[in-house]
């Protein structure tokens, strides 16, 4: 069974954050790397066939900083981030 949910989680979230923001016992996580954009994450959650296409869709944008969700797609894929957050720290 497809579950039309895909998280995503920067390596560097904390073990704490993780937890406070329900990642920590998701299913279907994948780790951001660092040179990814929106389009990278909307192709890995299965949105759109190919990178390329997910740009030229406009996801050609970078990742938000801290927590984000989308619902996308015919399907209404959810798609929840929890990305770094350093800048917001101050």
């Amino acid at each position: 069974m497809m579950t039309n949910e895909v998280n995503f989680i920067h390596p560097n979230i904390s073990v704490e954050d993780a937890e406070l923001f329900g990642f920590a016992d998701a299913k279907n996580v994948f780790h951001i790397e660092d040179n990814w954009l929106m389009s990278h994450v909307m192709h890995v959650a299965g949105v759109f066939p190919s990178i390329g296409i997910a740009r030229k869709s406009g996801w050609n944008k970078p990742i938000p900083p801290g927590f984000s969700e989308f619902t996308v797609g015919k399907n209404r894929k959810k798609v929840w981030i929890l990305n770094e957050f350093k800048d917001l720290m101050g």
